[in-house]
């Protein structure tokens, strides 16, 4: 019965983040408007487009005669220009899925075993990784102790704690699993070069959605640090409704599993192709040329 309760208190936390981003809409701007530009800038480097993959974990068995799932979602981002990320995993597969030649940023989990957090963020630096991070939605399980993550033990993450981090690496750090005002200023004080605004699909009941609250991290924190976001990015009208709203960048999750585990790679790609298309659609629609452009003043909250 309580693992029914948390699974029904998970779906009701994505069922309003989708509601929460179907009630804003979109107003059109279409004189002296044209064909825009998706190109992105990000840590000194330019990308085709804002969508970004996840940093899924655990994905080895992602489908039957594939290679793990994040070697094939990694050769799509590659093929596309865009930025990578992965989540959970041991160093061989970050060499991995550097060899695909994708421009990624790895995301350790909050480990127990601090050293194994400074050996993982060291060794991505040194096989060439865009930037790194850490992930403080596992820090915590269920029960309010402290998380176990497929047998390995999670802890708690200070601000000195992570100034520690920031401090450890020449890369842009990133902390993915912001979803206060209060955590991005701490980011900020910490040096942090970027967080992930996300929920991590409803761990915590009665969560926030993400763009509820954005508006004010961005705000808060904008002009010092990039901001993406994630949960139920799906599609490239909410792409555009985060970057209106003040996010950099955005990342497409579980919605893609479908395609990468159909058609793996070339699955990845007509996926994000359709999401690049139907953002380059809405800034068509709206009159905003570049992706940086874009911002608030074209959304209407349903009433």
């Amino acid at each position: 019965m309580e693992q029914q309760d948390r699974k029904n208190t998970t779906e009701y936390v994505i069922q309003s983040t989708r509601e929460y981003l179907d009630s804003i809409f979109v107003e059109e701007r279409l004189i002296d408007s044209g064909v825009p530009s998706l190109e992105m800038e990000l840590f000194g480097e330019t990308f085709s487009s804002p969508i970004m993959t996840p940093a899924f974990s655990h994905m080895k068995n992602c489908a039957p005669g594939q290679q793990d799932g994040m070697i094939e979602y990694s050769k799509a981002m590659k093929e596309l220009n865009q930025v990578n990320w992965i989540g959970m995993g041991e160093n061989d597969e970050f060499e991995r899925v550097a060899q695909t030649g994708a421009r990624t940023v790895k995301i350790v989990k909050p480990y127990a075993d601090r050293a194994k957090i400074f050996d993982q963020i060291a060794f991505a630096e040194a096989h060439g990784a865009l930037a790194v991070g850490i992930d403080i939605d596992h820090s915590f399980s269920n029960d309010g102790r402290y998380d176990v993550v497929v047998g390995e033990k999670m802890t708690g993450q200070s601000s000195q704690d992570i100034a520690e981090l920031v401090r450890s690496t020449k890369l842009p750090f990133i902390v993915k699993g912001v979803l206060s005002v209060s955590d991005a200023e701490k980011c900020a004080d910490c040096g942090v070069a970027g967080i992930v605004v996300s929920h991590h699909h409803g761990r915590m009941p009665y969560a926030i959605p993400p763009l509820m609250v954005l508006p004010d991290i961005a705000e808060a924190v904008g002009g010092s640090m990039k901001i993406f976001v994630d949960c139920c990015m799906d599609t490239g009208s909410d792409a555009f409704k985060a970057l209106a709203l003040g996010a950099d960048a955005v990342c497409v999750g579980r919605a893609m599993m479908p395609a990468l585990q159909q058609d793996g790679c070339k699955g990845v790609v007509d996926y994000v192709t359709k999401m690049n298309d139907e953002l380059r659609m809405m800034m068509a629609f709206t009159g905003f040329r570049k992706t940086t452009e874009i911002e608030d003043s074209v959304l209407w909250m349903k009433s």
